[in-house]
């Protein structure tokens, strides 16, 4: 269960009331209602000095990624197109026959139909259970249909890798965010995991990267076994959102065709990023899934 949250600053004088019928829970006395206040004013002082570090970091991170593209301006790469034949082609030798070209874009469009129609209402019941919390980048929650071409281009290399097992290994062709208040992250994320099985999802993978200096959030995979569709979901609080936000371009960059110098920048500016971003209470304790093996 949540934190309460109390109006004008003020912690709650006494527990919530009980149901009819129910025992009446004792008031708090005097020192119960001031140790109460204090672990309170520090939860809302914590959070408050959370985004006013995030807020006066911003502005110096936002000019040193500027800097840094005018150091290294970005490589235009060749947009992907479909040839005269049907066939597709993209940067990188990615290549599709005419044949997986006509079946990769049957795919795309049979997994977009899936995640407005099925999977997104699903997230919308999910969050309307909570409206401490609420989904953010939902412009964003499809993957673009020549990205996701790349991806099964590139899953393609491997001999005998049809489109359809290709596309079944990109795990976020559809995929959400959900933005928690830190005072109530843990906890959210833990409900929402059992509403997501709720409805009918596999969790296939969760990962807590709080600890890491690259990235700070929870991402986790599910899967809809009725299709074998997987998506993404990734949980933060809104500074560790726009922390990804802006490291997005630098990552996309490390994972492509950035020299091993600018590489090393790349990681120092996320590194840099990262630092400011302050983990929320409780959530060092969520586990991964599956589990870490340590023996």
């Amino acid at each position: 269960m949540g934190i309460d949250r109390a109006e004008d600053g003020d912690a709650p004088a006494r527990p919530p009331a009980r149901p009819d019928g129910a025992d009446a829970a004792p008031p708090l006395d005097a020192a119960e209602r001031a140790a109460e206040h204090a672990r309170y004013r520090e939860r809302v002082e914590d959070y408050g000095s959370a985004r006013d570090a995030w807020a006066e970091a911003a502005p110096g991170l936002h000019a040193a990624w500027e800097r840094h593209v005018e150091k290294y301006p970005e490589r235009e790469r060749p947009a992907p197109r479909t040839q005269p034949d049907g066939s597709w082609e993209a940067d990188g030798g990615r290549r599709l026959s005419p044949e997986q070209n006509a079946e990769a874009s049957k795919a795309c469009a049979d997994i977009r139909d899936e995640g407005e129609q099925v999977i997104l209402p699903a997230m919308k019941r999910v969050e309307a259970e909570d409206p401490e919390r609420h989904l953010a980048g939902l412009d964003n929650m499809l993957k673009g249909e020549d990205r996701l071409k790349e991806k099964i281009a590139d899953y393609m290399r491997a001999p005998g890798v049809t489109v359809r097992e290709a596309l079944e290994m990109v795990p976020d062709a559809v995929r959400f965010t959900l933005m928690y208040p830190m005072d109530r992250y843990a906890d959210g994320v833990r409900a929402d995991v059992d509403r997501f099985k709720a409805e009918g999802f596999e969790l296939i993978k969760l990962k807590n990267l709080w600890a890491g200096d690259q990235y700070k959030g929870i991402n986790s995979q599910w899967g809809r076994a009725e299709t074998g569709l997987r998506f993404e979901m990734q949980f933060h609080t809104p500074e560790s959102l726009e922390a990804k936000e802006l490291t997005h371009q630098a990552y996309e960059r490390i994972r492509g065709t950035a020299s091993a110098v600018e590489r090393q920048e790349l990681e120092a500016f996320q590194r840099q990023v990262n630092a400011v971003i302050v983990t929320p209470p409780g959530a060092a304790g969520i586990e991964d899934f599956p589990e870490k093996n340590d023996g």
